[in-house]
């Protein structure tokens, strides 16, 4: 049986309400909104120490937990909820 992530995450007799993706993002970013100073610190100190190590022109490999340049907490939050939602996805269906 394949995930789909359109498929409705509780179906019923209208197919409405949310998405298995939209659902498993809600629950990823529960957990993330549950300790968000993962997110901050991988995102501030440790790259404001890799900015001065790094060269010109250079990019940061980055982390999984990174926020983006000009990326806030929040931002980043949602973003890494809906990587995690597609990940668990791509997983189910392997």
């Amino acid at each position: 049986m394949n995930t789909e992530g359109n498929d409705p995450a509780f179906p019923d007799s209208n197919n409405a309400g949310l998405t298995k993706r939209e659902y498993f993002a809600a629950m990823a970013l529960q957990g993330i909104l549950g300790n968000p100073e993962e997110v901050e610190m991988e995102g501030e100190d440790e790259e404001m120490e890799e900015d001065e190590e790094m060269e010109e022109g250079e990019e940061s490999d980055g982390g999984e937990n990174r926020r983006m340049k000009g990326e806030s907490c929040l931002e980043c939050s949602c973003r890494l909820a809906v990587e995690h939602a597609d990940m668990l996805i791509k997983q189910l269906n392997k």
